[in-house]
């Protein structure tokens, strides 16, 4: 028979991270839910009535109106709790986080790379006054060009693979064009030229193997035109190109490739002359890149060094580049794929032997934990600054124990290096206002949070970027960034004084809550009692560690010390979501009622004879709004209320278990469908929880019999 920890009981609970759009998802189901948590870095734009209508969502009596909201906004303490990094500290009140310090290390393109970069800013010039003359359908070319924008302020290298791609695919759908149309000649002449450029961009041979490939490209792309001519231009009609994410945006050097089915006039000849002009001699953001990692392991050769890349090409070149230089530093690549295929590359990249280089697109920039390097280098800038804030959480996030080093690097001459040195003087400029830059004179982190979270719904950065390719002084753009961070910051004290009344942070309101650990324990000693039912062992190891045995299985390592589980990758942490305890609360939950019995026999407790019973009691309220207890209930066999059998507690593991088949009381059932049902519904109301208008439900969890 089983004996169980009733504490532990799982409970409903919504957690839903608010969107806009889910606003009317939390409305639906806020009724149907007992408890309703909203997590939002930016709850309030600078918008009261917006607000209002969140705190709408919590409780519907609060406030009338945004007005009431503001004229008693204290009462905002009781659904609202606002924290930073700065407020989170250990239990002894020491930071939580640890530091981070952000480099900005601009350098200038050379002789050959700037005349690239002018052909092709007039390039994309003439396809954004082109997209804007045809209105809607030129989106799709407008996208084009917006990718291309993009990928060349990752790396020259990414941009030129995916002209070479583009141009292919250009020169094949116009071999396609031509066998339509019956033109023989033509068609011949699109296809020899494909050849010539496949053989280019995939380093093929001219032999029979290499003529074979060849062929293969040329078929195989043929079919991918034929599929996605109508495809790729449904695509582009229906996505949002303005104000996409950087990871929506990974996928473009593809994209663009493919999107044949529109172009500029003349646009093979312009990509021909493109690529005739690109620079031959090493990048000079490449170069930059060596030289600081270079510097880096002349002070520590064992130093663990993430960098961020928004696309393929530039994540082949930079791999290209680090293994010609640092060829025993071994380079890992995280370019997308599952969770699994993350987590593999983590891997590889943590261990002591592992590679020193993990070169990560925009799939790195969620889910994953890499507190143990703590120097990143953003190789381009994504066009949204709060991206950029995304990658640097990968480093700067819980268990790290060093200030985490960002370089972020910077080519001053080009319109995103301008536009971001720009956002950067304007943001150091209203922190030195509000005295908000720390001690090495970089703004606070909370405030450029603040700054940029407003600014992210006032600002379209794709319309932003784009513009500045028509205003290469960026007179306009700056105007448009200034009246955008003015409304911002405007935002950003709307929300202060609508916030100044909340509640400070206070370490003493959690120590109150804290348990000395007994939770922890009663999971240990929930553990052991479930491995011992499998058959198995959980084991307090001499290190502090546990080990789980179960028949079959691999040995499970498990420690109660979150920080030991951050740093290992075998090291589980004990916790209520860990799969093994998730199935074994669900197993040991779900067991009929005969199951949940045990029988008890002892002299020394023959006069409490009786039965001790555990039940879970949902109360409904006219509103909605549930309450849950597990209440004991003790009867002895003339079917009264026992305090004695209430208070064995936890005398009752002390007690031997009798272990028969069938109980030992002839009115048990009686005692607890009517007896106990009787008393548990005058406990309730006694205990004012019950009223007309409220409903309650229980559930028999656990049944104890004292037998003589």
């Amino acid at each position: 028979m089983n004996i169980y920890d009733l504490s532990e009981l799982c409970k409903d609970f919504l957690w839903l991270q608010l969107h806009p759009t889910r606003a009317k998802l939390a409305e639906a189901i806020r009724n149907h839910c007992r408890d309703l948590l909203i997590l939002s870095a930016t709850p309030h734009q600078g918008d009261h009535f917006r607000f209002w209508m969140l705190t709408h969502l919590l409780d519907e009596n609060l406030f009338e109106n945004e007005s009431d909201m503001l004229e008693n906004r204290y009462r905002l303490n009781s659904i609202v709790i606002r924290r930073t990094k700065a407020d989170a500290c250990t239990p002894d009140g020491s930071p939580l986080f640890a530091r981070r310090v952000v480099h900005t290390e601009t350098f200038e393109l050379n002789v050959g790379e700037s005349k690239f970069y002018a052909a092709l800013l007039e390039y994309l010039q003439d396809g954004y006054n082109l997209a804007e003359q045809h209105g809607q359908k030129g989106r799709a070319l407008g996208f084009v060009m917006t990718t291309f924008q993009k990928i060349a302020a990752s790396s020259f290298a990414a941009v030129r693979a995916t002209l070479q791609r583009r141009l292919l695919m250009l020169t094949i759908f116009q071999a396609v064009e031509c066998d339509e149309l019956m033109d023989v000649d033509g068609r011949d002449s699109a296809l020899s030229e494909a050849r010539e450029l496949i053989k280019v961009i995939y380093s093929l041979n001219d032999d029979p193997v290499g003529r074979a490939q060849v062929d293969q490209v040329i078929a195989e792309s043929k079919v991918q035109i034929l599929k996605r001519r109508r495809e790729t231009t449904d695509f582009v009609s229906t996505a949002e190109i303005y104000n996409s994410s950087e990871q929506d945006i990974a996928a473009g050097e593809e994209t663009v490739a493919n999107l044949v089915s529109v172009a500029l006039p003349e646009e093979r000849r312009k990509i021909r002359s493109l690529l005739a002009c690109f620079p031959t001699e090493v990048e000079t953001k490449a170069s930059t890149l060596v030289k600081a990692l270079k510097q880096l392991w002349e002070i520590n050769p064992e130093e663990k060094i993430v960098i961020f890349a928004t696309y393929l090409g530039s994540v082949t070149a930079i791999q290209n580049a680090i293994n010609a230089q640092f060829p025993n530093k071994g380079v890992a690549v995280l370019k997308g794929g599952d969770h699994g295929a993350k987590t593999a590359a983590m891997k590889r990249f943590r261990r002591k032997d592992g590679p020193k280089i993990l070169i990560s697109t925009a799939a790195g920039r969620e889910g994953i934990n890499l507190q143990f390097a703590k120097v990143l280098f953003n190789y381009d800038l994504p066009w949204n600054p709060m991206d950029l804030e995304q990658r640097i959480g990968r480093i700067h996030r819980y268990g790290q124990k060093d200030t985490a080093q960002v370089y972020n690097l910077v080519a001053v001459d080009t319109i995103e290096g301008a536009i971001y040195l720009l956002l950067e003087e304007k943001l150091q400029s209203i922190a030195k206002t509000l005295g908000k830059l720390d001690e090495q004179g970089q703004v606070t982190e909370d405030l450029r949070a603040q700054i940029l979270g407003q600014l992210g719904s006032r600002l379209s950065y794709d319309h932003l970027y784009q513009e500045a390719v028509r205003d290469p002084s960026l007179k306009r753009t700056r105007q448009e960034l200034e009246v955008a961070m003015s409304n911002a910051d405007l935002a950003r004290k709307v929300v202060f004084e609508l916030f100044q009344d909340l509640e400070r942070f206070n370490l003493g309101d959690y120590q109150q809550m804290d348990d000395q650990g007994r939770g922890m324990r009663r999971l240990v000693s929930f553990s052991q009692r479930a491995a011992h039912l499998e058959g198995g062992r959980f084991e307090q190891q001499p290190n502090g560690l546990y080990h789980l045995e179960l028949p079959g299985q691999a040995t499970l390592v498990f420690t109660t010390e979150r920080e030991i589980a951050v740093e290992s990758d075998i090291i589980h942490l004990l916790g209520l979501e860990h799969p093994t305890l998730k199935l074994w609360f669900e197993k040991n939950s779900n067991l009929p009622a005969s199951q949940r019995a045990i029988y008890l026999k002892n002299k020394e407790t023959s006069q409490l004879r009786g039965i001790l019973t555990f039940w879970h009691v949902t109360i409904q309220s006219s509103n909605g709004k549930l309450t849950q207890k597990i209440i004991r209930l003790g009867i002895n066999l003339a079917g009264e209320r026992s305090i004695h059998i209430e208070r064995l507690g936890s005398d009752l593991l002390n007690i031997p278990i009798y272990d028969r088949a069938s109980p030992q009381i002839d009115n048990l059932q009686h005692l607890v469908n009517v007896v106990a049902s009787e008393m548990l519904r005058r406990d309730l109301d006694h205990a004012g929880l019950l009223t007309k208008e409220t409903s309650f439900s229980k559930t028999l969890i656990g049944l104890v019999e004292l037998v003589a």
